[in-house]
């Protein structure tokens, strides 16, 4: 009899552990969205985000190499989340924000505040998206851009500048996406840059080819 108690003991032990694993599998490793934002005018621009998540574990022991020697947790680190026990306190100027209920992260205002930006509003093509009372931020469907037909006054989410319109004139600084695969925008760089590919997706406004790119 105490054997067989022993051995139904056994299997639920092994049951317990084995669904612990299964927590653990989805959602100790959980990695929160990356914060994104839209540029409204001259086409969409989503810059990818420096936050690193390749360190979080379900066992939290890499909770040490976001700290610093005072024991305050450095920018991107964790800071919280559902059964995390490393430390929770962020260093000066960072808070501690909430990504999910499993994951708390150390972040700038600035940071913060990119995350938790509302998701713009799509516009689809032909539709305005400039002048009038536009103030929201505001996106052009995919494959479209936001072209200005009068400066100040209007602008349609199209898929290339039409002749005439004012967006004919404008031309774009330096650093300044300028084409590309699949690129929909302004293409003219100002006077004294050019527009170099740095790959067969992306090109930019320079002064000059930079070492290393597809010019």
């Amino acid at each position: 009899m105490l054997k067989s108690i022993l051995i139904i003991f056994t299997i639920f032990i092994k049951f317990i552990n084995a669904q612990q694993n299964i927590l653990d599998d989805r959602y100790g490793n959980r990695i929160p969205q990356q914060p994104s934002y839209f540029s409204a005018g001259y086409g969409v621009n989503l810059p990818s985000s420096n936050i690193n998540m390749n360190n979080i574990n379900n066992n939290n022991m890499n909770a040490i190499s976001s700290m610093d020697k005072d024991g305050l947790i450095e920018e991107f680190g964790q800071c919280g989340g559902l059964d995390w026990e490393g430390p929770k306190i962020c260093k000066t100027n960072f808070i501690c924000m909430k990504r999910s209920k499993y994951y708390s992260q150390c972040l700038s205002a600035e940071a913060a505040a990119i995350a938790t930006r509302p998701s713009p509003q799509v516009i689809p093509p032909g539709g305005k998206c400039h002048g009038g009372n536009i103030r929201s931020p505001l996106a052009c469907a995919t494959g479209t851009a936001c072209f200005i037909q009068t400066e100040n006054i209007h602008g349609e989410c199209k898929t290339h500048c039409p002749q005439g319109w004012f967006c004919a004139k404008q031309t774009l600084s330096e650093w300044a996406p300028c084409g590309g695969e699949s690129y929909v925008g302004l293409t003219k760089c100002k006077e004294g840059l050019h527009c170099y590919p740095h790959s067969r997706w992306y090109h930019e406004c320079r002064s000059e080819c930079p070492e290393g790119w597809s010019c």
